[in-house]
């Protein structure tokens, strides 16, 4: 049986703390703030979670449970492709509804260039899918999704 996802970083005594978006495009970058345990240093630290060159993000929230932010599960690669692609699909589509559910757009199902039937840049990104990574933060209160080419872990506060 094909691994479809690996445990990537331990994040099972973290709190996530700060969400951040930077949307810019092809540049977009996704980082979120941990407060986690180090057992080097007998105490909690922080750590900055980067994604760059983010495509697709999607989060599924319940609850936060604590004052101070989710407690965090796992933090996940998905190696399946067409879970990709799935998410992608999602957006696009979840995007339309949202436009079409309040009723001031005007929409032409025939016209390709519709902003919302337009798909060239999905699709750009569709043909090199295998050069983005799909990364999962599970957490108490839900699950943060991102699909995007990189990401760094930082750590501060010594």
């Amino acid at each position: 049986m094909e691994n479809k996802s690996k445990l990537v970083l331990i994040t099972y005594d973290a709190q996530l703390t700060k969400l951040k978006i930077v949307p810019k495009c092809h540049k977009t970058k996704v980082s979120y703030e941990l407060k986690i345990y180090d057992e080097k240093l007998q105490r909690k630290v922080q750590k900055k979670l980067t994604f760059k060159k983010v495509v697709a993000v999607e989060f599924h929230m319940n609850y936060f449970d604590n004052p101070i932010g989710a407690e965090c599960c796992g933090f996940y690669e998905i190696f399946d492709k067409t879970e990709k692609e799935a998410m992608i699909e999602r957006n696009f589509k979840i995007r339309k509804e949202n436009f079409l559910f309040h009723g001031d757009y005007t929409y032409d199902a025939e016209d390709e260039h519709d902003l919302l039937n337009y798909r060239e840049d999905m699709e750009k990104i569709l043909k090199r899918l295998d050069e983005y990574h799909l990364f999962q933060q599970q957490t108490t209160g839900g699950v943060y999704s991102i699909l995007a080419k990189k990401w760094v872990l930082q750590t501060y506060g010594y």
